[in-house]
């Protein structure tokens, strides 16, 4: 009866000793970055295509991973006048530091000009204060936002559906965050995004919600100026229980099929609101002046109190000095002389006439043969992308689809279509591919 006791317990010590060093492992990182990771994302996908090209015919690979503009040979596309204006920098203004860590007063300048030229009028009637902080890239005026406006453990408010860094920023601030369904039907789901904002607030007296509008990061979709203005309505009324942030990603803003001045438009719902709501634009050179390696972008805050402006403008200068310090000189170069020069101004707006029309064709090629194949997608309106939901068996699908050459960027909850790296002939014949690969792994 002993041995057998002894034996037991000598068991029981044996599988305790084994279970801590299957968990115990050498490690010298904060705890805040255990196990934080990033998924096989689009840089990751993209490196894989470029192998897969050494050893197969391009015209068999079908690479929709990366949100940057190809034409259709296959070729990157970059505004000529960004070249022109680039190479003919003067040295200083490429190698140089720039002229503040939260960017030159230039800089800042124009980027109000780009983005709030139609709404300076409103906002001075209105005594609505607008500050603008370089940042690297949109991701950069992202993570200030989150870093600056938050407390750790807080619930930031994100899209069901989504650009996924967005969770990888708020887990590098240590921040929870909760989604708000996007679509009810073909439309805005603004119940369930009240719903979600009201419950959070009520609890935290505190909440950033992001909004990635016009052109959604996956999906397409674009808000209507009635949704807007639902939207606003019910910031407002959150705001009665605590301080609100409101974030709109406008990385795509200017590949809107509506054009320039309405995807503008609901910036003028941002006048004269109650002083405990804050708007912070986040701004970038990437897509719109097809800068995406020089990581220009910017914050645009944007409050009824002077007190709040002013806040932002120390805190963020802070925050950029402890993360990057100061952004490209030569990004910042470019788009002053951009935007005080006409005929630069005039000619890139051509260009991007041309391009949002050659993502039409795109987006009508692929929606015409997806309806053809019967293929569900996201309510689309314009942009780079168009998202397929998927619920099940997603890896499987992925799977499938990289064995016949076609890499899709995977999402939570469904794959992506980048149509603006895709050229509109192999756009023919990827829906009819992907629903082969989805009826393949259906039940």
């Amino acid at each position: 009866m002993l041995l057998k006791l002894n034996l037991e317990l000598t068991f029981l010590v044996f599988l305790c000793i084994l279970e801590y060093k299957i968990s115990w492992r050498l490690t010298m990182l904060s705890k805040k970055l255990i196990n934080k990771k990033l998924g096989q994302g689009a840089f990751a996908m993209a490196r894989q295509v470029k192998e897969l090209k050494k050893t197969t015919d391009n015209s068999k690979i079908i690479n929709s991973t990366i949100g940057t503009f190809f034409d259709n040979n296959e070729n990157l596309l970059i505004f000529d006048t960004v070249e022109k204006i680039y190479k003919e920098l003067p040295p200083v203004d490429i190698f140089g530091y720039a002229s503040g860590v939260s960017g030159s007063a230039e800089y800042k300048e124009a980027v109000k000009k780009d983005i709030l030229s139609n709404h300076f009028d409103l906002f001075k009637q209105t005594k609505t204060y607008i500050d603008v902080t370089a940042t690297a890239g949109g991701t950069g005026a992202i993570h200030n936002t989150f870093k600056g406006y938050s407390e750790e453990e807080d619930t930031v408010l994100l899209p069901d559906f989504m650009w996924e860094a967005y969770i990888n920023l708020s887990q590098a601030n240590n921040l929870n965050y909760e989604t708000y369904s996007l679509f009810s039907g073909d439309s805005f789901d603004l119940e369930g995004f009240s719903e979600k904002i009201l419950r959070i607030i009520k609890k935290q007296k505190k909440i950033i919600i992001v909004i990635n509008d016009p052109c959604q990061n996956p999906t397409g979709y674009s808000l209507s100026f009635e949704e807007w203005k639902a939207i606003v309505e019910i910031l407002k009324k959150a705001s009665s229980y605590g301080e609100v942030i409101l974030l709109n990603d406008i990385a795509y803003i200017d590949y809107d099929f509506r054009g320039k001045e309405l995807s503008r438009k609901h910036f003028s719902l941002f006048a004269n609101l109650p002083k405990n709501i804050l708007v912070i634009l986040a701004y970038s050179m990437s897509k719109s002046f097809t800068c995406y390696g020089l990581r220009s972008g910017a914050q645009i805050a944007i409050s009824s109190s002077q007190e709040i402006i002013e806040e932002f403008s120390y805190s963020s200068e802070f925050l950029c000095r402890t993360s990057w310090s100061n952004i490209s000189k030569g990004g910042m170069s470019i788009l002053s002389k951009i935007l005080n020069n006409d005929t630069y101004l005039n000619e890139i707006d051509a260009n991007r006439i041309e391009w949002v029309n050659l993502l039409k064709e795109r987006a009508k090629v692929f929606l015409e043969h997806a309806e053809k194949e019967n293929l569900n997608h996201c309510p689309f309106k314009g942009g780079f992308f168009i998202t397929i939901p998927i619920s099940e068996h997603k890896e499987k699908i992925l799977k499938y689809l990289i064995e016949k050459n076609i890499f899709v960027l995977p999402l939570k909850n469904g794959i992506r279509v980048a149509i603006c790296s895709v050229p509109t002939e192999k756009l023919k014949k990827l829906p009819k591919e992907i629903k082969k690969a989805i009826d393949n792994f259906q039940i």
